[in-house]
């Protein structure tokens, strides 16, 4: 089971703040989606009136809900991770492998994030739609919302860089 470091530094709690932040703004926007879903299913059933656009709002929906579930996700060291060969390793191998793996997914979040940034740009300056007929969608938040979550992604990588460097006797992966 992992238990929480003892360091608890400034970075951290500012990470940990604007993680749950983000987790609690993603439960919300699910909900409205669950809710939206059933309205549209119920208007085309019941009343044969959809909720036009529905189609692309969820479409947005699931992205923007995913990246803001991901740093809190990472943060609190939730991630998908195979424990058969970790198991066996002593310290310094743990330390080895939770460096690696942040440091890997660091620079996944930053090549997102720096790779995202032009289309970013872009969308912003043509105010970029999706959807056609009756309702169009905005995309560039959303296009937004990939850049800024992952250098929040990114710097919550760096900070369990530190920790597993510095601080990773502090974890118990049992």
């Amino acid at each position: 089971m992992l238990t929480k470091p003892v360091h608890v530094s400034p970075v951290r709690r500012v990470l940990d703040t604007c993680s749950r932040g983000l987790n609690v703004l993603s439960a919300f926007w699910l909900a409205s989606v669950a809710a939206l879903i059933l309205a549209d299913v119920v208007g085309r059933e019941a009343f044969g009136s959809p909720i036009y656009g529905t189609n692309e709002i969820v479409a947005n929906s699931v992205l923007s809900i995913l990246m803001l579930q991901l740093p809190l996700s990472i943060l609190n060291r939730n991630s998908l991770r195979t424990t058969i060969l970790y198991s066996f390793l002593g310290p310094r191998g743990r330390s080895l492998i939770n460096t690696s793996s942040y440091f890997l997914a660091l620079l996944l979040f930053a090549a997102i994030g720096i790779g995202s940034w032009p289309n970013m740009i872009e969308a912003w300056a043509i105010l970029e739609q999706e959807g056609s007929g009756i309702v169009t969608i905005p995309v560039y938040p959303i296009r937004t919302l990939v850049v800024v979550v992952s250098g929040i992604c990114a710097l919550v990588c760096l900070l369990l860089v530190y920790e597993s460097l510095f601080h990773n006797e502090e974890f118990d992966y049992g």
